[in-house]
């Protein structure tokens, strides 16, 4: 009887082996899938950040530039410039060609 006994708390051992063998598959299972959906998260991150780095880099370079025309702006050559195109006006000693229509 003892050897009854023994064979059946044997079994009982054996298939509580399985289940817990089944369950930590199973959860291996799981974190595989989670780890490989937290990869490409990761890199699709990656990617946005790359994107918004260049456009960061993008917006500060037209920023310098704006502060170069900036500069530009409050110069004479520029005053000077923008009064011969737009008004017509000259320095007394310039002298106008001006091309015959036919």
């Amino acid at each position: 009887m003892a050897r009854a006994r023994r064979v059946k708390r044997r079994k009982k051992t054996s298939t509580g082996r399985i289940y817990v063998a089944v369950i930590m598959l199973f959860m291996i299972c799981v974190m595989t899938v989670q780890m490989v959906r937290l990869y490409d998260k990761n890199q699709d991150l990656k990617k946005q950040e790359e994107s918004l780095q260049s456009q960061v880099d993008e917006a500060n370079e037209k920023s310098e530039q704006l502060k170069e025309y900036e500069e530009y702006v409050g110069t004479d050559e520029y005053i000077e410039s923008e009064a011969s195109q737009k008004l017509g006006l000259t320095h007394d000693n310039w002298i106008i060609f001006k091309e015959k229509e036919d």
